[in-house]
């Protein structure tokens, strides 16, 4: 999903006018200078044990300046110098619905005051993770611990050889697991080969209508012997000048599974215009919307290990891609790809490529390393930095509950079917929180 294996937030207009308003079960908190677990837990008549467990955190750990927490409840106290828009843009709300709810005739608040937190009505969504096959037991586990939160799980990952036979990965008893947890299972086809995701693997096979046949004949006989309701395409890299073929793949692959009422899926990567960026001009995304029953929007990666340090999911270009996404795609096929990972760059040093960490590492790290939180309101994006026991400094730029649900209501503002993320087990506790705070996930 990302290479190799993911402000200007809402529009304040819009969600002032949309018509239904609902309590939000939560509340953003920013850890200020002095505070602590069993202060906010006090001043919130909460248990500490309570707070700590939604917030992926220990009772007796410290907290870091910038560090953004959820808290139970709709009410929030206001703090210091904040301001009316500080607290909006902390929620993805307007200051004008937040005043509103609040029966406030100017902007002016004070400390200790009290807020109602509103938010726009829940909407129900499918949602769909990658799964990475583990043992028996784990496999039940994170399945078990998930289940409110998913609709489907995308296998990870079969591929092809050069003759168009399958790889097959070693789900142990995932499958069965996951029908029975009322989980739908579809496996995940990639053109990952020895050299990673493999463009030229890919174009040998569709390319030759024999081997393109072959492949077809092969995912069919997959899907019906293991009974997955379908597949998940995540082909990375495809040349520009494979556009035509990988559309006739679609085609003919949506034809075969179609006819037994199995299910086409598609990852891909985010454009903001038909041929930009020109390198991703093989994913025609009207032809390819008319085929597929699902198209997850992987948008994430505009920094990634390779690149200088930087927000992962910028909340703008993630607005682009789904601006255009929506004028060619039918919404009721498009899912958010949202990422649940970090990266983590050194910033002095021989070595500048990144490396990738699940969030809630992340979240242990600035813990440990009493990093501040910076959080880049432009791009929507926390980040932190923190010098190792070598003496090298490093960036880490990852999610946390503020980025989280200003993507979750770019979900709701354009009428998507549902999101999903890269991938299941590396999420953080205020993710699910905050998910179904938000969502009914069918």
């Amino acid at each position: 999903m990302h290479r190799r294996f993911v402000i200007i937030f809402l529009t304040f207009l819009l969600l002032f006018l949309l018509p239904s308003i609902t309590s939000f079960a939560t509340v953003i908190y920013e850890v200020k200078p002095g505070d602590s677990l069993n202060k906010i837990s006090a001043q919130y008549k909460l248990n500490v044990k309570t707070v700590a467990h939604l917030n992926g955190l220990e009772k007796n750990d410290k907290l870091v300046i910038g560090q953004a927490m959820i808290i139970p409840g709709s009410t929030y106290y206001v703090r210091g110098n904040e301001t009316l828009w500080d607290i909006a843009y902390r929620h993805s709300i307007s200051v004008n619905l937040l005043k509103s709810k609040n029966k406030l005739r100017n902007d002016n608040i004070i400390p200790g005051q009290k807020l109602f937190i509103p938010s726009i009505s829940k909407k129900k969504v499918w949602a769909g993770t990658y799964f990475i096959p583990k043992s028996k037991k784990t496999n039940n586990w994170m399945l078990e611990h998930y289940k409110k939160t998913l609709t489907s799980i995308f296998i990870f990952e079969y591929h092809s050889t050069k003759q168009g036979n399958l790889i097959k990965v070693k789900e142990n008893g995932a499958i069965k697991q996951a029908w029975k947890k009322g989980i739908t299972p579809y496996a995940t086809l990639t053109n990952i080969s020895d050299k990673g995701f493999d463009p030229n693997l890919l174009h040998n096979i569709i390319s030759n209508k024999i081997l393109r046949k072959k492949l077809i004949s092969n995912i069919y006989t997959l899907l019906d012997r293991n009974d997955l309701k379908g597949i998940n395409l995540d082909l990375e890299m495809v040349k520009p000048d494979d556009r035509i073929d990988l559309n006739q793949f679609i085609k003919e692959l949506s034809f075969k599974l179609h006819r037994s009422k199995m299910e086409l899926l598609i990852a891909m990567p985010p454009k903001d215009a038909e041929n930009n960026p020109s390198y991703y001009s093989a994913y025609d995304y009207k032809t390819i919307g008319k085929y597929v029953d699902k198209m997850f929007i992987m948008a994430y990666n505009w920094h990634w290990s390779g690149s200088a340090s930087g927000p992962i999911a910028p909340i703008q270009n993630v607005r682009n891609s789904l601006k255009y996404a929506v004028n060619v795609v039918p919404r009721s096929k498009l899912l958010l790809g949202i990422p649940q990972y970090a990266y983590d760059w050194p910033l002095t040093g021989d070595i500048r490529t990144g490396s990738a960490i699940s969030t809630q590492n992340a979240i242990n790290m600035y813990k440990k390393n009493e990093s501040q939180v910076y959080y880049d309101r432009d791009a929507s994006a926390p980040a932190f930095r923190y010098i190792d026991k070598k003496g090298t400094q490093h960036e880490v730029w990852f999610e946390d509950p503020r980025s989280l649900l200003a993507k979750f209501h770019l979900v709701k503002e354009y009428k998507l079917a549902g999101l999903g993320c890269w991938h299941i087990g590396i999420t953080m506790p205020q993710t699910e929180e905050i998910l179904l705070n938000e969502f009914w996930i069918q």
